[in-house]
């Protein structure tokens, strides 16, 4: 009975996942866009526990064994959408293996596509838009029908019209990627690649190198320093669907004890404190949810109504299970011993990022973003609204992360915002982008100059030089060894937020002042 934090995908995109070409993360169908009301859960009755598996709560004199939520947890994690999750709950000591090889692998492409670009006097962006990105046909209107066809198990009830968008971008990634591998394999037989040691190899020390290319070396060390994010934020996620499994669990119990207590069948209590309180949205408040986020909302008010009355009584619900929860709980005596994953820090450096706030705090925010996001468009008044709170006491860094293959206009949005930074209106230059991130063609860029009072002259000529592809691209070397997979990415003292909403933001800044303050 947890809250949702997050809006439902068919009415706010989430997460810009990285589909550059040196992360190669496997293509996937368009996520199902329509939520299907969840009815009032139902307590299930309490079975015996596993003696022999380890214990994660006591409810009272109950106790909770692993083994008790373990086929839900299962359930759940092989309905997700990523393969890599499912491998790595499955088999994590082969899914780590693989993950170490395709770190590899992709470091390797990023490191040749570099090479082929400095021989032809280019930058690697102008490379891969000349050789992939032109290259890409628009799929038929057959492969579109024939992807929806495909994956309508994922799709659910949405009609093609409202996917095609979705389905496109799906039909295009997959034919980038193959023309992607074409290129590098080309790539492989041009420039001297030479093979090390095997990335998966016992007891690899320090500076050994997996491979080099031309003579430039591919360390153990920065693969290493990128799986540490990785395997956290996959063990992050599988905590939260076994504490969600937990909290079920645990709430179970409570209404079952609840109810023996009053002497009635625990569905009457589910039905008197959750399903009698739902009421049916009113007209004005789904036009006023529509109004506070149709930024990011795919759709009118009229085809997207639908959608948001369902989230609006799924929170709804989610308020009235957790009232109740927190209820049953305050009267009840739950000890939790499911352990929440320990977070590793990443030395991450700040590069010449934008910053602001005590450059000397004991907690520093670094931010890796792509301005055409509506991920980070989305997150970046949440972000405000927090920091605004702590003052100077929180060093912030926001640090480039173009996702060029889904963003176009990315690349030159980064330059922009480091052309508007050299001129001291950062900050200001990138309110304007992140409201208008529909625009951000360059001559919308330089118009957003103007308004906020740079000189024009020098803007313009830095922007159509790319006097900062260097520290763009250098931002997004970075952001690949650290393992920065999607946009916005963000580090509290070296340690990789998995919770993206205001009171996650807030929790893993005030965790980063509670370490600090320990000897």
């Amino acid at each position: 009975m947890n809250l949702t934090r997050t809006i439902l995908a068919v009415l706010i995109t989430v997460l810009c996942f990285s589909v550059a070409m040196g992360q190669r993360r496997r293509t996937t169908p368009p996520a199902k866009p329509v939520a299907t009301p969840t009815p009032a859960p139902q307590p299930t009755p309490a079975q015996p526990s596993d003696p022999s598996s380890p214990s994660i709560a006591i409810v009272n004199e109950t106790t909770i064994a692993a083994s008790d939520i373990q086929d839900e947890v299962s359930a759940v994690v092989m309905r997700d959408s990523d393969p890599y999750l499912r491998d790595y709950y499955t088999d994590p000591a082969k899914a780590i293996r693989e993950a170490r090889q395709r770190a590899v692998d992709a470091r390797v492409g990023s490191l040749l596509v570099a090479a082929e670009a400095k021989k032809r006097g280019k930058d690697s962006n102008d490379l891969i838009q000349a050789e992939i990105d032109a290259r890409i046909p628009a799929p038929t209107e057959e492969e579109i029908k024939a992807a929806y066809d495909a994956n309508r198990d994922q799709i659910g009830s949405a009609d093609l019209e409202s996917v095609r968008s979705e389905l496109i971008n799906y039909l295009r990634e997959k034919r980038r990627q193959d023309l992607y591998a074409t290129m590098i394999t080309r790539l492989k037989m041009t420039n001297v690649v030479s093979k090390g040691a095997d990335v998966n190899a016992a007891n690899l020390a320090s500076g050994t190198v997996l491979a080099s290319i031309n003579g430039e070396p591919l360390r153990v060390d920065a693969i290493n320093e990128r799986m540490k994010a990785y395997v956290f934020k996959l063990d992050m996620r599988l905590f939260e669907i076994r504490k969600r499994a937990l909290d079920r669990r645990i709430n179970d119990l409570l209404i079952v004890a609840e109810a023996n207590k009053k002497k009635v069948g625990p569905e009457e209590i589910v039905r008197t404190e959750i399903t009698d309180k739902l009421k049916t949205p009113t007209e004005a408040e789904v036009s006023k949810f529509y109004e506070d986020n149709k930024a990011r909302i795919r759709g009118d008010l009229a085809s997207t109504k639908a959608g948001i009355v369902t989230f609006l009584q799924q929170e709804q619900q989610e308020k009235l299970e957790t009232a109740l929860a927190n209820t049953l709980r305050a009267g009840a005596k739950v000890q939790i011993l499911l352990k929440e994953p320990e977070a590793p820090a990443i030395n991450i450096a700040l590069g010449t990022g934008a910053s602001r706030g005590d450059v000397n705090s004991v907690v520093t925010v670094v931010e890796f973003t792509d301005f055409q996001c509506s991920a980070c468009g989305g997150m970046y008044p949440i972000v405000e609204e927090v920091l605004k709170s702590y003052g100077p006491r929180v060093h912030f860094v926001i640090r480039n992360f173009p996702l060029t293959s889904v963003h176009p206009n990315a690349f030159n949005a980064a330059q922009a915002a480091e052309a508007a930074k050299a001129q001291g209106k950062f900050w200001e230059y990138i309110d304007l982008m992140f409201k208008n991130q529909n625009a951000l063609d360059v001559d919308s860029l330089k118009k957003y100059a103007t308004q906020v009072g740079l000189d024009r002259k020098r803007f313009d000529a830095e922007l159509e030089s790319g006097k900062y592809i260097p520290i763009v691209r250098h931002d997004m070397n970075d952001g690949e060894e650290y393992g920065v997979e999607a946009t916005p990415t963000f580090f509290i003292n070296g340690v990789v937020l998995t919770d993206y909403s205001g009171e996650g933001l807030r929790a893993a800044i005030e965790k980063g002042f509670a370490r600090a303050k320990k000897p």
